[in-house]
């Protein structure tokens, strides 16, 4: 875990895409601790972007990302320095980025999501028992 969906003011071509997808996984994996290998990030743009009622275009890229994690497993330091970090890596791959971009880091309750068929309580409750 976790999930990530990214969604931007304008496609990306392959390779930046490529980048884009790196950065935040690694990210993802070194600053909130989560496995690498199940981090799954869906890239999409939207053609129709506003702030304040007036079209994003021009030389800025608005974005919006959100990272849903279990609840309780990241401290606000780390939400912090993960924030500075991804804006700082998106500002380089796509930028400059419009001020109005959004990083949202999302808690989710154990018992309320999690992957191939069972939850993160599941697994955290079964995890305990076999110690």
């Amino acid at each position: 875990m976790p999930m990530i969906t990214l969604q931007l003011s304008r496609p990306l071509d392959a390779e930046t895409r490529l980048a884009v997808t790196r950065a935040v996984t690694d990210l993802t994996a070194e600053i909130l601790g989560k496995k690498r290998e199940l981090t799954a990030l869906s890239i999409g743009h939207s053609e129709h972007w506003s702030v304040g009622a007036e079209a994003v275009g021009g030389a800025l890229t608005a974005f919006h990302l959100e990272v849903r994690v279990t609840a309780g497993t990241n401290t606000k330091p780390e939400r912090a320095n993960y924030l500075a970090a991804v804006w700082q890596s998106l500002d380089e791959l796509v930028g400059p980025l419009h001020p109005a971009s959004y990083i949202v880091v999302s808690d989710l309750a154990a018992d309320s999501w999690g992957y191939a068929g069972e939850t993160q309580e599941l697994r955290h409750v079964r995890s305990r028992l076999a110690q």
